[in-house]
């Protein structure tokens, strides 16, 4: 056998060793985290962890497996997590942890603190969606020490929430949180968000949400309820341009199949909704249009146009609805 022969053999060897050392490592031998839930009280910090054992998850986000939940508590968050860690039954593994949930009570504390964490730690990913709730870590590890499934069915609300929750790096825009919350024998979402910015955490309505997640092109199905009639929206075509000191918004819905398409005053009612939950939005300061890009490209340089003390430029809202 020639020396080129056996030099691909003995590097086929080689690798073959390393990936299989790999594999091990990465997939049999760590606990695999799904979520982190963090929570800030006066005293501590508190971190829980969903987690799948890993025999059951290393190969698939969807495996159908036990999903687990534990607990730890720490001066500082870094000081928590790692005592969570503690109680998982391997070391852990964050590639497959797309969620993120933060306690309703100190959400603004939660989320400064958690995101240097997520720079620093290459297995932690800014990429994680965001969710809020209400319940303490105290609260849900009694009920997943009470009810076996729990844990399975609040990382099953937050992947059927994926689509409305937004990433931690699109903090920019401010983050429009959906709330998880615990009720008698189920895991529920409120219809109400909460947008959380710079400047603290507000409260949306119901038809403000909605119309929020149109703006923010979170999900494609919407429903708004405009004069006692539901009106479901399939799929909407955003566009913004600006218009002397204003802005125009374009709101084009797809209507869903077989039902009515809406009156001239319902569409008249939406673009009123529209404006206003911009407004609403840039009050509590979160640009969610992104207006001062749009304004940066006509004008063809940057300028800091959401301030403090900027009033929210005039927005005429134009719905059209296609059959």
């Amino acid at each position: 056998m020639s020396r080129r022969a056996t030099l691909r053999l003995l590097l086929l060897g080689l690798l073959l060793c390393w990936c299989g050392v790999f594999l091990r490592s990465e997939n049999t031998e760590k606990s695999i985290v799904r979520a982190l839930l963090l929570e800030q009280t006066p005293e501590q910090w508190n971190v829980a962890l969903l987690y799948q054992f890993p025999e059951a998850a290393a190969d698939s986000s969807d495996a159908a497996a036990s999903v687990q939940l534990c607990a730890g508590t720490g001066k500082t968050l870094e000081q928590a997590l790692f005592a969570a860690e503690e109680h998982l039954p391997q070391r852990p593994s964050y590639r497959l942890c797309e969620y993120l949930f933060l306690n309703t009570g100190s959400l603004r504390g939660e989320l400064s603190a958690c995101e240097p964490l997520f720079c620093e730690r290459a297995d932690l990913r800014l990429a994680t969606r965001v969710l809020a709730v209400t319940p303490g870590c105290e609260e849900l590890l009694a009920r997943a020490e009470e009810e076996e499934r729990f844990p399975e069915q609040l990382l099953q609300c937050a992947k059927d929430t994926a689509e409305r929750a937004p990433h931690l790096y699109e903090r920019g825009k401010g983050l429009l949180l959906p709330v998880v919350q615990l009720k008698e024998g189920s895991i529920t979402l409120q219809k109400e968000a909460l947008l959380l910015t710079e400047t603290g955490t507000f409260s949306l309505t119901e038809e403000e949400t909605e119309m929020a997640r149109v703006l923010l092109e979170y999900g494609q199905e919407h429903t708004f309820t405009v004069e006692e009639t539901p009106i479901t929206i399939r799929r909407s075509v955003l566009g913004v341009q600006a218009a002397g000191d204003g802005f125009t918004v374009q709101l084009t819905f797809q209507k869903k199949a077989a039902s009515a398409t809406p009156t001239e005053t319902q569409c008249q009612k939406l673009e009123t909704l529209c404006a206003e939950t911009v407004q609403r939005c840039w009050d509590a300061g979160a640009d969610i249009l992104s207006l001062g890009s749009v304004r940066a490209l006509q004008d063809g340089q940057k300028t800091a146009f959401l301030t403090e003390k900027n009033a929210c430029p005039a927005v005429q809202a134009d719905v059209i609805f296609l059959g």
